[in-house]
């Protein structure tokens, strides 16, 4: 990824979150690291663990993701962090989240962090 510029690598990597964001367990299987973990309130879950609640969740119906910056970590790894909403019939989650991909060829998930924001 280092011949493109920050910005679409940051596009590339938003792409990547909303995909997730959006997918079921299979989607997580196919794009994350057989060794990523997921850091979320109270909870850190491994791939299969992340994957199997992915499978059971009704998903969101609607998400935004604003605010994104990326954080080149050294050619193989770049960080991308950005403010998530979803929303799932009258119920909203909104938090700042992290994630970190390798990048040395197709990104590839290694970590995601969610850090709940206040209710507005």
């Amino acid at each position: 990824m280092s011949a493109q510029t920050d910005a679409a690598r940051l596009t590339e990597l938003l792409k990547r979150e909303r995909l997730l964001a959006t997918g079921d367990g299979d989607r997580y299987r196919a794009m994350c690291a057989p060794e990523a973990i997921f850091v979320l309130p109270g909870m850190v879950l491994n791939l299969e663990q992340c994957a199997a609640a992915m499978d059971d969740s009704p998903g969101w119906d609607t998400i935004s993701i604003t605010d994104g910056q990326l954080v080149p970590i050294n050619d193989g790894a770049e960080a991308v962090a950005y403010t998530f909403e979803g929303r799932r019939g009258e119920t909203t989650y909104r938090a700042s989240l992290t994630s970190v991909y390798r990048t040395d060829g197709e990104p590839v998930l290694l970590l995601h962090q969610h850090t709940p924001l206040p209710e507005a």
